[in-house]
């Protein structure tokens, strides 16, 4: 619960404020989107929650699709204007915030989870937007299998 403290005014200028980044990495975001018939049961009353809240359901269940951003929304300064620089942004994805997940939700996995299969997504999805934008720049290098076998 601790990376909770970074929801407080406090915590999230400190947060911004140590942070250091590089004006020349890109930096990618997975925006999703969940729908009724893949939501996690666990997620319902939050996901209601925040489409009250916000007026949308444009939403992950934890996550508004308009502040799934690579750069801070709230916060300006220096860290900020980097990562906005760099921010290639993201296409929106049919999900939930929970989705990367499988072992760590077991616990709350009910009936209806299973027969919707709410956790089960290909899980790489989360991660290959992020290596594709940074071997496109030349941060993660290409490898050559030919000159691997020598």
């Amino acid at each position: 619960i601790g990376g909770a403290q970074s929801f407080l005014p406090e915590g999230n200028r400190a947060f911004w404020r140590e942070a250091q980044h590089l004006p020349h990495v890109p930096t990618c975001v997975l925006r999703g989107v969940l729908e009724e018939h893949t939501t996690p049961e666990s997620l319902d009353m939050i996901s209601n929650l925040l489409s009250k809240q916000s007026g949308s359901a444009l939403h992950d269940s934890q996550v508004h699709v308009f502040d799934a951003v690579g750069h801070p929304v709230y916060t300006m300064n220096r860290n900020g204007k980097i990562l906005e620089n760099c921010d290639m942004g993201g296409s929106v994805q049919r999900t939930h915030h929970w989705s990367p997940l499988s072992d760590e939700v077991e616990f709350v996995r009910t009936k209806r989870d299973e027969e919707r299969a709410s956790f089960e997504c290909a899980k790489d999805r989360h991660v290959f937007p992020w290596v594709d934008v940074n071997a496109r720049f030349g941060i993660i290098k290409y490898s050559n299998p030919s000159q691997e076998a020598s």
